[in-house]
């Protein structure tokens, strides 16, 4: 085999390990980043039940957790333990396993949370957002559009309807027998 035939096939199974090695980069980076948002909400869960537990209104503990919170960044606000804690009080620890809470993105359960009028409102845009990959921009405009609401909605078809399908389907094939026939 010549030098530059030697060459063009170890370019050509070179090239074929670069790109599988860089979709296993993506695929483990995609892995990791699940694992961390997971961790990191189950983290906010247990700090806003720790909060839900010490707090009166009025005492100013969250107000003094986030000053002595501020070496772990700009994450523990109090904006954000208020959030935290809202979240706690939404759910309940198996139900944040159960449902695919823990692979959306934090702010994007917070605006879920925020725009839903029920619990079974905000379970359902949490469900749609997961299976269907919505970006907090699509579930913000879903929510506007009232996507829940509309999915309650029972489809107005009736048996009649049906039948009258039924029947229109045999007329179908009636005439189209009929054009065979003639």
């Amino acid at each position: 085999m010549t030098k530059t035939k030697e060459i063009t096939i170890l370019e050509k199974g070179y090239l074929n390990d670069l790109n599988k090695i860089k979709e296993t980069i993506r695929t483990n980076q995609n892995k990791a980043m699940v694992v961390v948002n997971s961790a990191m909400i189950m983290t906010y869960y247990e700090i806003g039940t720790i909060i839900n537990k010490r707090k009166v209104w009025g005492n100013k503990y969250i107000e003094r957790l986030s000053n002595d919170l501020k070496e772990y960044g700009k994450g523990y606000s109090c904006e954000q333990l208020k959030k935290m804690s809202q979240f706690a009080k939404e759910f309940h620890r198996d139900e944040i396993r159960l449902q695919p809470a823990t692979q959306i993105p934090w702010f994007t359960l917070i605006r879920i949370m925020n725009k839903s009028h029920s619990h079974e409102e905000m379970l359902w845009y949490i469900n749609q957002t997961h299976k269907n990959g919505w970006s907090r921009s699509m579930v913000l405009n879903q929510i506007t559009m009232k996507s829940y609401e509309r999915s309650l909605i029972k489809p107005t078809t009736t048996e009649a309807i049906t039948e009258s399908n039924d029947l229109s389907n045999e007329l179908f094939k009636d005439t189209c027998l009929c054009s065979y026939c003639c």
